[in-house]
C-alpha cells in the first residue's frame, strides 16, 4: 500500500514540477499519476494533500541526489552546492519547487510545513557536514550562510545560466570556508 502511495506521489511530482501548481487540474494529474480518481483520493484526499505528496517525495529525491560525496573537507562540506549546480544543469531549472509551491498556495499550513521541513532539514546537512570537517567551527552561522548561497544559487541559474551560478556560488563558498579556516 505504501509503494502505491509512493508511485502515485512520485508522478504528481512529475505533474507539478512540469506543470506548475495552477495549471493542472485534478483530472490531468490522476491522468498523470495513471490511477482512477478513487485510488488518487484514496492515498491522497485533496489537492493540498496531493501538493505535499509531491513535496515529500522530492524532498527524498533530492536527499538521495546530494548523498554522500567526499567523505573530508571543504569538499564535503561543498558537495551539497556541487550537486545542486548538476541538478539545475541537468534535471531542473525552474526555482524550487518547495518556493513554487509556497507561492502558489500561501495559506496552506500543510505546504509550509512541508516547505520548513525541506528547508530545515537541508540547513542541517550543512551543518552536520561542518562539524563533521571542523568540530570547533561555528557550524550555525557558516550553515546559514551556505544555506543561503543554496538558495541563491537555485534563483540565479534562472538569470544567469546553471554554469555562472554554480561558478559565483562555488567560489562564494570557498571563500566563506577559507575565512573560516576549512580546507
Amino acid at each position: 500500500m505504501i509503494e502505491m502511495k509512493d508511485q502515485i506521489a512520485a508522478r504528481l511530482h512529475g505533474q507539478f514540477d512540469e506543470m506548475g501548481f495552477a495549471a493542472p487540474g485534478v483530472e490531468a494529474l490522476r491522468e498523470g499519476a495513471d490511477v482512477s480518481l478513487r485510488t488518487l483520493y484514496k492515498y491522497f484526499p485533496s489537492r493540498e494533500a496531493m501538493v505535499v505528496g509531491a513535496l515529500e517525495h522530492r524532498d527524498r529525491a533530492y536527499d538521495d541526489w546530494i548523498g554522500t560525496g567526499p567523505a573530508e573537507g571543504a569538499d564535503h562540506v561543498l558537495h551539497i552546492l556541487v550537486r545542486l549546480a548538476d541538478w539545475l544543469s541537468g534535471i531542473s531549472n525552474a526555482g524550487c519547487l518547495f518556493r513554487n509551491a509556497l507561492s502558489a498556495y500561501p495559506d496552506s499550513a500543510a505546504i509550509r510545513a512541508a516547505v520548513k521541513a525541506h528547508k530545515a532539514g537541508l540547513r542541517a546537512k550543512f551543518q552536520g557536514r561542518l562539524a563533521h570537517v571542523a568540530p570547533r567551527c561555528d557550524a550555525d552561522r557558516l550553515a546559514d550562510q551556505l544555506f543561503i548561497l543554496h538558495e541563491g544559487m537555485t534563483e540565479a541559474a534562472r538569470l544567469i545560466g546553471p554554469a555562472a551560478a554554480r561558478r559565483q556560488t562555488l567560489r562564494t563558498a570557498r571563500l566563506i570556508l577559507t575565512a573560516a579556516d576549512i580546507a
